[in-house]
């Protein structure tokens, strides 16, 4: 065609080139012909009979633009919330004498837990009926008999050791106990109680062990609600982290979940942030470890083509296609980009309105594609 372009132009009025710039016009026709019948047999297309189509299941629809609703879908990992979580330790050197309570049991708040032995707790609690009993004299003469710097130092004393029995472990309601009846049945024993109502998460401790002060006997934590980290790309994370909407979906259930805090730091290998939510878990479904598929809902809304997911996939190269069915009912393949996922719909390109698509059985359409020889980047 180009040669034809140049031949044209140099072409004058001179009558005698006519001939020629006719045979240049014709020779180029044909060469034109030519390519466009080469390129229609080159173009892979499959055609099917009314059976093989009926067998195979294979489903269409036309294709219409629309408005998008603007998803971000990701996978995110159930993490108990430790705003709602306890551990149970022990604050001086101890000995596990019994335990009270199992792995995965429901706990109500201030229920017995462990009880532990330390000679520590025996002497503080010998020490405080020394002193308990003291301040009891001294209270009771008054400060009009008893020396002021006495009364003053037998006061801060009993203070002190009570201080030192509930920083140890002791409960407000062990302290009175032993005051009132000044005696001790089992010297050195102290209980540890649940702090909060929850679940036992974590036990990992025997009886007998000696456990030194912050060792973890207990996870207790309140499965009422339930954070969801999700692991959300750079380019992505500033749309998903101002999302209207969390959708989480899981074991054929639907929930929605509130975005609440983003992680400042980039993980190193994946170049990805984590994206924290929170979610009512009255129910207990969703337990830490487990993983969940999460949809993040933008506002905006654009036009663009949906296709159902089904439609869509690999071809022999790794690359996303789907099959498109011309006016007189062949396959082609074409492929396209997915530019976002919605639900159980892709957001593609490369694909125009009003152009009938493949639904359903689009994979037996690529094997008998293969079967051919046919390859999609042949066109």
């Amino acid at each position: 065609m180009n040669k034809l372009r140049l031949l044209i132009s140099n072409i004058t009025n001179d009558r005698w080139k006519i001939p020629f710039l006719l045979m240049a016009i014709f020779y180029s026709t044909n060469c034109i012909a030519q390519e466009v019948h080469e390129d229609e047999n080159e173009r892979p297309e499959i055609s099917l009979t009314s059976d093989q189509i009926k067998t195979a299941g294979i489903k269409t629809i036309k294709i219409a633009e629309g408005k998008i609703k603007n998803t971000i879908k990701a996978t995110g990992e159930v993490r108990s919330n430790d705003y709602n979580s306890s551990i149970i330790t022990p604050r001086i050197p101890s000995i596990v004498i019994e335990r009270h309570a199992r792995l995965g049991d429901k706990i109500e708040m201030g229920e017995t837990l462990v009880t532990l032995f330390s000679i520590d707790m025996a002497d503080a609690q010998a020490k405080f009926i020394n002193l308990s009993n003291e301040w009891e004299r001294v209270k009771n003469l008054g400060p009009d008999i008893v020396a002021a710097k006495r009364y003053l130092q037998s006061e801060t004393d009993f203070l002190t050791v009570m201080a030192q029995l509930k920083s140890y472990g002791m409960s407000a309601e062990q302290i009175n106990l032993l005051k009132q009846t000044s005696a001790l049945e089992k010297p050195g024993e102290y209980d540890l109680y649940a702090p909060q109502k929850g679940t036992i998460a974590s036990d990992d401790f025997l009886i007998g062990s000696m456990v030194e002060p912050g060792t973890p006997l207990f996870k207790l934590i309140d499965e009422d609600t339930v954070w969801i980290e999700s692991a959300i790309s750079s380019s992505q994370f500033e749309k998903a982290f101002k999302a209207t909407r969390a959708i989480i979906s899981f074991d054929n259930e639907i929930g929605e979940a509130q975005v609440v805090v983003a992680d400042e730091n980039v993980d190193e290998d994946t170049r990805r942030r984590n994206i924290r939510l929170i979610y009512g878990n009255s129910d207990h479904r969703l337990h830490p470890g487990q993983f969940v598929d999460v949809d993040f809902i933008i506002s905006s809304q654009e036009n663009g083509i949906a296709v159902p997911k089904d439609a869509v996939l690999r071809s022999e190269d790794g690359d996303w296609m789907l099959f498109v069915q011309d006016a007189d009912g062949g396959f082609i393949p074409r492929e396209v980009e997915i530019l976002s996922s919605n639900n159980n719909y892709h957001v593609v390109s490369n694909i125009r309105s009003g152009e009938v698509i493949v639904t359903q059985g689009a994979f037996f359409i690529q094997s008998e594609l293969a079967k051919s020889g046919f390859s999609i980047h042949n066109h």
